[in-house]
C-alpha cells in the first residue's frame, strides 16, 4: 500500500518550507523534488510518498473522499502576509492577492469539521505561524495525526540536514534556520494592505474567524495612509473562461487519478 501524504495551501502561506521539513526530518520512500500536482502518478506504489503542490486544495473534492490513502495538510497563513509576500524570481510584482487566498481557504473549509468532506485523520490545518514559532511542536502535532510517520531529525534543526533543489531554495528565498521575522511583515507594506482591503473587505473578517486579530483595531495602522495598486502576478477579476477549462481539466484528469486507484486495488 502507498500512503500519500501532500501539502496544500494558498501559495506564499510557508508549504515549500513545510515541504522541505517534512521530507528532511521525517522518512519517505520518495519525496517530489520541489512542486508536483497530486494528479501525476507518484514514482513508487509501495511505502510512504510525499508531495506539494499548493492549489491542489481546489481541485480535490472529486478524488478525497474515494481514496483513503491520500492524507492532506493544509497551511493557512494570516492573508495580509501572504498578499504582501514577494518572490525571489521577481521582487517587481507581488505574488498573491486576497482573492487567491479566498479561494484556497473557501475551499479548505470543506475539509474542517463540519464541511462536506471532513475526516479528522485525514486532515491537517496547521497555521504558518505556529509552525515558525514552535516547530518541534507544530512537528509532534503532525506526527500524532499520521502515525504512519518515523520522525529522523527536529523540525528546529532541519537547516542542517536539508538539502532544497533550486527552486525550493527561490521560493523561500534561501536556506536558514526557522525565523518568526516573517510573520509581521505585511506591516512594511501598508499601501498594499490597504488597497486589497478596500477591494475585498471580507478580509477583516476572515483575520476575526482565524483569530489573527481580536477586533478591528489593527485597522489604524492604514488611516493616514494612501492605498496604492501593485502588478501582482494573480488577476483581480474572475477569468471564466480560463477557470472552466480548468475545472473540467481538472475533472478528467480526476477520473483517470480514480481509475488509476481502482486498478491498484485489484480486484
Amino acid at each position: 500500500m502507498l500512503n500519500k501524504l501532500h501539502i496544500v495551501g494558498c501559495p506564499r502561506s510557508g508549504t515549500t518550507l513545510l515541504m522541505e521539513l517534512m521530507s528532511t526530518c521525517f522518512h519517505s520512500d520518495e519525496h517530489c523534488e520541489h512542486e508536483v500536482s497530486i494528479f501525476d502518478p507518484p514514482p513508487i506504489d509501495q511505502g510512504i510518498y510525499f508531495s506539494k503542490k499548493p492549489s491542489d486544495i481546489k481541485n480535490l473534492h472529486h478524488i478525497y473522499p474515494h481514496d483513503p490513502t491520500l492524507y492532506l495538510i493544509y497551511v493557512v497563513r494570516d492573508p495580509r502576509a501572504v498578499i504582501s509576500s514577494l518572490h525571489h524570481s521577481n521582487r517587481e510584482q507581488y505574488f498573491c492577492n486576497y482573492r487567491a487566498w479566498q479561494a484556497c481557504d473557501d475551499a479548505a473549509q470543506q475539509y474542517l469539521p463540519g464541511g462536506r468532506f471532513s475526516n479528522q485523520r485525514r486532515f491537517l490545518q496547521i497555521r504558518y505561524e505556529d509552525l515558525v514559532a514552535d516547530p518541534d511542536q507544530v512537528q509532534q502535532d503532525i506526527a500524532a495525526q499520521f502515525p504512519f510517520l518515523q520522525m529522523l531529525h527536529t523540525f528546529s534543526t532541519f537547516s542542517n540536514h536539508a538539502k532544497p533543489s533550486a527552486s525550493a531554495r527561490s521560493a523561500m528565498n534561501g536556506l536558514r534556520p526557522i525565523s518568526q521575522d516573517s510573520v509581521s511583515g505585511w506591516q512594511r507594506h501598508l499601501p498594499r494592505i490597504k488597497e486589497q482591503l478596500q477591494r475585498r473587505p471580507a478580509m477583516a473578517e476572515a483575520l476575526l474567524r482565524l483569530a489573527y486579530e481580536a477586533d478591528h483595531s489593527w485597522q489604524k495602522l492604514l488611516q493616514d495612509v494612501e492605498a496604492q495598486e501593485f502588478p501582482c502576478r494573480y488577476s483581480e477579476g474572475r477569468e471564466f473562461f480560463k477557470e472552466s477549462e480548468k475545472s473540467l481539466r481538472m475533472l478528467l484528469r480526476s477520473r483517470r487519478y480514480l481509475a488509476a486507484l481502482k486498478t491498484a486495488a485489484g480486484p
